[in-house]
């Protein structure tokens, strides 16, 4: 059941990948653009557009190699929210550097450099957090509809209790444990460990109806007998099993 508070739910999930490395992209070239046709002349506007991406891109590298995670259930709007806030102080902190680099460091000091900042980030954070919810809500939606035909295709092959004979032995589903461990989840609260990446398990049991749902989950399509969604994708719950299986987006096609 989603929190009635969209700050507590979960929020699409951004590791460093391709798409944040393009998000940072497009907010460099609209300050860019901008800064181009209202303030400064193209080389000082191109000079603040990319220490804008150089930040963004650096922040986000350094934090996600940190172990700072930007997916599964902790990660939430909140969370994101408070993650965009550092971020917008590092970008106006770096900017407002190289302004005083510009002007032969007149003005660097601290009580000019908070004035600077503070209500950039609290301005800043506004659009964002409107912008944050307004795709926390159409990813839930979206997600919603593809939990609904899951169910109902589910429902229609037997997937309910009168298909439960369908499904017995095998493997309920499997996880990832480590990069070349995964752990095969069996009927009766079993489990049997494998040193094996998940990428091979996929192959040896694909002849067997298991399909990948998730970069660390496989799972057995037939013995779903519910389905939620949140922004992040969905959630399975599974006979034979207490664990919740999680589905990525880019793995709803096999489903």
């Amino acid at each position: 059941m989603l929190s009635r508070n969209p700050f507590l739910r979960p929020f699409p999930n951004r590791p460093f990948g391709r798409s944040v490395v393009i998000g940072h992209g497009r907010t460099a070239l609209f300050v860019f653009v901008a800064l181009w046709i209202f303030l400064f002349p193209l080389p000082r506007s191109l000079a603040y557009g990319a220490v804008v991406f150089i930040v963004a891109i650096a922040y986000s590298f350094v934090t996600d190699r940190l172990g700072i995670r930007r997916s599964g259930p902790r990660w939430t709007l909140l969370r994101w929210t408070v993650d965009q806030a550092i971020l917008l102080l590092l970008v106006s902190t770096a900017c407002f550097l190289l302004y005083n680099a510009t002007v032969g460091w007149t003005v660097l000091n601290l009580r000019v450099l908070l004035y600077i900042t503070l209500p950039t980030v609290v301005v800043g954070l506004f659009p964002i957090v409107f912008s944050g919810i307004a795709l926390q809500v159409r990813a839930e939606q979206d997600h919603q509809r593809t939990a609904s035909r899951i169910q109902v295709n589910s429902l229609s092959q037997g997937g309910g209790a009168a298909g439960a004979q369908q499904v017995e032995g095998g493997v309920i589903f499997a996880r990832r444990t480590a990069p070349s461990t995964t752990t095969l989840h069996l009927p009766d609260h079993e489990s049997r460990t494998r040193k094996q990446p998940i990428e091979q398990v996929a192959r040896e049991f694909a002849d067997r109806g298991v399909v990948r749902c998730h970069p660390d989950y496989l799972v057995d399509p037939a013995r779903i007998v519910a389905v939620t969604a949140d922004a992040q994708g969905l959630r399975l719950r599974l006979r034979g099993s207490d664990v919740t299986v999680p589905v990525s987006p880019d793995y709803f096609r096999e489903l």
